[in-house]
């Protein structure tokens, strides 16, 4: 039989979280455990569990903790866009290292040869490095960032908009090109 209650420390555990983080979201009311042992002890509920899920999904989505409740507590809220979004964050930063491992293991075979490596493949590799590190946006990923925005109120979007200078300036562009039209 699977578990129905986590208390605490199991829950953080096999979060790979911490009891402070969740003891914070539970002051800050984003996180609100379902029950209560009779000492007044923390017990998280599978629901909890799905709820903490988004939070962390959405936090790595980079949103902040008050955005995070904002979208959480609205009535329009749909979970299953916020896995969706992960997924395909995943998957494209997956699709990037596969590429990237690839190119590497082309290095490795000419270099293994004594070959030489072309300035073209050494810029490949770079290239592909920078989008690692610039969380580059694919053609899918933007229409989801397009309908997610749609989606935002006025209020929403505007706290967006002001979050955009914490952006380097070619990210900020190119977000403005995408979503915000």
């Amino acid at each position: 039989m699977s578990k129905t209650t986590w208390k605490i420390g199991e829950l953080a555990s096999q979060c790979g979280i911490t009891v402070r983080t969740l003891r914070h979201y539970h002051q800050i009311g984003l996180l609100v455990p379902s029950e209560f042992t009779e000492a007044g002890h923390r017990l998280y509920t599978k629901a909890d569990v799905l709820k903490l899920q988004q939070i962390l999904s959405l936090k790595q989505l980079g949103l902040s903790l008050e955005e995070i409740y904002n979208f959480i507590e609205n009535p329009n809220y749909n979970p299953m866009l916020v896995v969706q979004a992960h997924l395909e964050i995943i998957s494209e930063q997956i699709k990037l290292k596969e590429k990237l491992r690839h190119e590497l293991e082309q290095v490795q075979t000419l270099l293994s040869f004594n070959q030489d490596i072309s300035a073209d493949q050494l810029l490949k590799i770079l290239e592909l490095i920078r989008m690692k590190e610039n969380n580059y946006l694919t053609p899918g990923l933007v229409e989801k960032l397009k309908a997610f925005h749609s989606s935002l109120t006025e209020d929403q979007k505007s706290r967006l908009q002001k979050k955009l200078p914490l952006v380097n300036e070619t990210q900020i562009q190119a977000l403005k090109k995408m979503i915000l039209k």
